[in-house]
């Protein structure tokens, strides 16, 4: 039997939140939060060191959508991301709507006793691993 790793994103300008799971478990956790470069540009590095530490199969990135459903400049920039994730590493890069999951992620922190104002690198990790945890509950694995 073989197991699959999968990677997900939650996409920010200034930080990513990342969350790992594999097939055999099926269940998501927030495992990094890279912060970009002060120019706004990406931090590669940071992503090739979480990259390459596991054998990623799969990447999964949250798609931010306006309350309407309609694409906002978060969009573009989740779509660039993921093109960019996919060519870097030569790894398979899904898709997924986002909507709300840092709103949510804030406040599962809340109501499990973080500080009323979580640190955003922790929401952005819980962001991420609501986003990938959507993703596994959507996906049939037969």
């Amino acid at each position: 039997m073989s197991i699959t790793t999968y990677l997900g994103f939650d996409v920010g300008t200034k930080r990513t939140g990342v969350a790992i799971a594999n097939s055999l478990t099926l269940q998501a956790s927030g495992i990094e939060v890279v912060t970009h470069h002060k120019d706004g540009s990406t931090n590669w590095e940071g992503f090739d060191a979480i990259i390459n530490t596991h054998n990623v199969d799969l990447f999964i990135v949250g798609l931010p959508f306006d309350q309407d459903g309609k694409e906002q400049e978060m969009t573009f920039i989740a779509k660039s991301f993921a093109r960019k994730l996919e060519k870097r590493y030569n790894i398979k890069t899904q898709m997924i709507d986002e909507y709300l999951s840092s709103s949510d992620a804030k406040n599962q922190l809340k109501y499990n006793h973080y500080h009323p104002n979580a640190k955003r690198g922790e929401v952005d990790k819980r962001s991420a691993q609501l986003i990938l945890q959507t993703w596994l509950n959507e996906k049939r694995f037969d």
